[in-house]
């Protein structure tokens, strides 16, 4: 073979990582994330943070820092809270969420790398569900993997929980990475629903920090000493909690028999009282030095006689990567058990003593730091710790299986050019430009309808509403509902409650009617009869979806009777949807919205219509309704339809004019609005 210089157009490009961290109360889910990103020393990555940022950690070259506006959380987990004056929450997410799409675009990545989701961080729904839907809308190669640690803290809704899981994993998901040894510890332990994912499973081994990685201890740090006096490491992560652990620790130094050092690390994020009450009571102290943090804080364990910390997974790692004897207290709060169980495993290894709350007692705690000294190191132990590795050669691999790419990627977009369009997009694009310059607001809502079983085409709609953060008005057959698809319009919902408005769609969706149209509720029903399936399946509904159902109601096949107007009456719906009749109703006390465009002609079956056809309808509404309503129908609408609805989309959410509503915003606006017939 010739060893000649391969031409440019031949170069091989680093495969593109983007690793997504959101560290809400410590900064374990950080440290393990950066671990993994300074093994992929072959791929170009771009690291997110989604939490406060942290100094003194060291970034790689081959690692692009990317900070999100910080979110956090308090100690019970209740409570996000944002950093920065003068700006909301909600306002907060909004930028989050856009800025995560805008880095998705603009690096293209061959494998998106997202911590804990969706096992844990539900909160974070709101921008990680839109960017998973944005990756499935681009027909995209990028590969999406969970990266989990050991193990997974139990919900108050456990069986819910899961069943969510289960939904977004399988949609979204293809490799499941857990950071833990089986021999010691596997998901199925905190997880029941292992077998229902369908994705690639994968255990790595513990992810442990690189010590090479590790900067040397600075010149002149008491920790540095030659003298051979025992060093005692206290820590407690991020430090939003454990100061009760570290406060009682200094206390126990005092009683100390046996002479020692220690140093004690408080956590960048202890609140500043809980930092400077420490650093006055060890400051009577001589041996005792505090510092916030320190990236070279596994060389320090490695020179430790003893580490006294909560127990965390990085810092229990830290302790089976050195070998240092140590003391953990495990956090308990909200009902937290992960580093309980965590910690009693280890203790039952021999390779860590377990502190119990009465253990911070300052003389019962001094008994044990004394005890602990005078113990012999830990054993050989064979949990593998290797898993920075294993990830990076997973992540590297499942890269490597990606179809070949342009050095130079196009910005990923569902629109297609003009002339594949044709002549509509250029007709919608000038028209909205020109409204947009009269300030008129245009006011648009979606309403599809057969919601009934989980199926790929719902999917598919759900997700063009959270890439695009489009409202839809989805009309449900309460009698035809499964848990399936009761399931897939949940986790939709976990994004924002206010995309989704969950409405009724008839009983059964069956017809009634012997001669005619069909109908559900037409002429041979009587009164009682339809009274009695509206209302079972309102209770159903109701039960299903508590408040996130909204008393709309639309008829099957868009035809009703008068006794279908007086219950709904009787039963407090506040809106009735269906085809637009000559007539408005007004003696009753719901409010009438109903369609004015269908994507579909149906007098030959479902045939959707031209795309010129249905903007030029659109174009001709907007100008003469003050309210138009898009009817869709996902279970026929093709792989075609959906593009044309995403580019559509798109266009329309491009001018600030077009509001999109569901009913609960639209009741409203309805009824003031005098919507002229046809």
């Amino acid at each position: 073979m010739n060893d000649e210089v391969l031409p440019k157009t031949m170069a091989v490009e680093q495969p593109r990582v983007l690793i997504y961290c959101q560290h809400v109360l410590g900064m374990g889910h950080l440290i393990r994330s950066m671990a993994i990103a300074r093994a992929l020393k072959q791929c170009a990555v771009t690291f997110i943070n989604g939490g406060e940022s942290l100094s003194g950690v060291e970034v790689p070259p081959w690692v692009s820092m990317e900070n999100l506006p910080s979110i956090s959380s308090d100690s019970e987990f209740q409570e996000l809270k944002v950093h920065g004056h003068g700006t909301t929450l909600e306002q907060v997410q909004q930028v989050r969420k856009h800025r995560l799409m805008e880095l998705y675009d603009a690096i293209r990545p061959d494998v998106l790398l997202i911590e804990l989701f969706p096992f844990g961080r539900k909160r974070f729904a709101f921008e990680l569900l839109p960017l998973l839907a944005h990756i499935r809308l681009a027909g995209s190669t990028t590969r999406v993997v969970c990266s989990l640690r050991d193990i997974l803290v139990t919900k108050s809704d456990q069986i819910r929980h899961e069943d969510w899981v289960v939904s977004v994993m399988n949609r979204y998901f293809d490799l499941l990475l857990i950071h833990s040894d089986p021999t010691f510890q596997t998901l199925d332990e905190t997880f029941s629903r292992c077998q229902d994912l369908r994705c690639d499973v994968r255990y790595t081994g513990f992810v442990t920090q690189d010590s090479e990685a590790e900067s040397d201890l600075p010149a002149g740090d008491p920790t540095s000493s030659s003298q051979p006096i025992p060093l005692i490491l206290a820590s407690v992560g991020g430090g939003r909690v454990g100061y009760e652990l570290l406060e009682s620790t200094v206390r126990a130094s005092s009683l100390l028999t046996i002479p020692h050092r220690m140093v004690a690390f408080t956590g960048p994020y202890m609140p500043d009282q809980h930092y400077e009450a420490l650093c006055h009571l060890a400051s009577q102290q001589p041996n005792i030095e505090v510092q916030r943090f320190t990236p070279a804080f596994q060389a320090l364990m490695q020179q430790a006689a003893l580490s006294i910390s909560m127990a965390g997974y990085n810092t229990c790692m830290n302790v089976l990567k050195t070998g240092t004897r140590a003391l953990v207290l495990p956090f308990t709060g909200h009902k937290n058990d992960e580093q309980t169980i965590r910690a009693k495993k280890l203790e039952q290894r021999g390779l860590l003593t377990v502190l119990e709350p009465e253990d911070l007692i300052p003389d019962r705690l001094a008994a044990k730091i004394t005890a602990s000294l005078t113990m012999p190191h830990p054993g050989h132990h064979s949990i593998n710790t290797d898993g920075g590795t294993h990830t990076a050669a997973a992540i590297e691999r499942l890269a490597t299986q990606l179809p070949m790419r342009s050095l130079q990627p196009e910005t990923i977009t569902t629109t297609v050019s003009n002339h594949q369009s044709g002549q509509w997009l250029m007709s919608l694009r000038q028209y909205l430009t020109a409204k947009e310059a009269q300030g008129q607001a245009l006011h648009v809502f979606l309403r599809d309808d057969d919601v009934d079983v989980e199926e790929d085409s719902l999917k598919q709609l759900l997700d063009l509403a959270l890439a695009r953060s489009v409202p839809m008005n989805l009309e449900i057959i309460p009698g035809r509902l499964t848990p399936a698809g009761t399931a897939v319009l949940k986790y939709t919902l976990r994004a924002d409650h206010a995309l989704l408005s969950l409405n009724q769609h008839g009983w059964m969706h069956s017809n009634h009617e012997m001669e005619g149209r069909k109908c559900e509720f037409g002429m041979s029903r009587s009164f009682t009869h339809q009274l009695n399936d509206i209302a079972r399946g309102k209770a159903i509904l109701e039960s299903t979806f508590e408040d996130l159902f909204y008393p709309a109601f639309t008829p099957p096949w868009n035809r009703c009777t008068m006794d279908t107007y007086r219950a709904l009456d009787e039963l407090g719906f506040q809106v009735l949807s269906k085809d637009r009749g000559k007539d408005r109703l007004s003696d009753y006390r719901f409010t009438e919205i109903s369609t004015t465009l269908d994507l579909y002609s149906w007098k030959e079956g479902a045939r959707m219509k031209s795309p010129d056809d249905i903007v030029q309808a659109l174009i001709g509404q907007l100008d003469a309704l003050p309210l138009v309503g898009v009817l869709l129908h996902h279970k026929v609408m093709t792989k075609d339809a959906f593009t044309f609805l995403d580019q559509i989309l798109c266009e329309l959410t491009r001018y600030s004019i077009v509001r999109f509503h569901t009913f609960q915003t639209l009741l409203p606006l309805a009824q003031e609005a005098e919507v002229t017939p046809r």
